[in-house]
């Protein structure tokens, strides 16, 4: 990453290292939270909506990572409070039926040369299977790979 990498974290992948996962001891690592600037943690309210279906909104047109996409349902957790304060661009949200606000569900971030691209999006193989999901993630790892 120091040299201009990238990375794309997704789902739970915002929640390793993180001193608040039960038994993580040695294995918190507080640059990741630089790194990947919004993660779960567990001493706070990140929480998700129930599995299932849900409407995802594109909320930036203009990035080669959304190039293709409209507004999709997926069939997912809808991940809310994560925390963190480094500024993010949204690229991807959706209402949370248990906050009932318009939470970010993908969005991109430079960590020093670095392109990092997250998503909270990728519960398990029939979230990963939705077609728009697909193109997400290999937009995605086009621009972190400076395609």
């Amino acid at each position: 990453l120091e040299e201009g990498g990238g990375l794309v974290a997704i789902h739970f992948a915002n929640g390793a290292f993180h001193y608040s996962l039960p038994g993580a001891g040695a294995s918190d690592w507080p640059e990741y939270r630089e790194i990947v600037p919004r993660v779960w943690d567990h001493d706070a309210d990140s929480a998700h909506d129930p599995y299932g279906p849900f409407m995802v909104m594109v909320k930036d047109h203009s990035s080669p990572i959304t190039t293709g996409l409209s507004d999709f349902e997926t069939i997912d957790e809808l991940y809310f409070n994560q925390s963190g304060d480094i500024p993010v661009t949204p690229l991807l949200t959706a209402v949370s039926k248990v906050t009932g606000r318009e939470e970010p569900l993908a969005w991109t971030h430079t960590y020093g040369k670095a392109r990092i691209f997250q998503t909270l999006l990728g519960h398990s193989a029939e979230s990963l299977d939705i077609p728009e999901v697909r193109v997400l993630i290999r937009n995605a790892t086009e621009w972190v790979a400076g395609e």
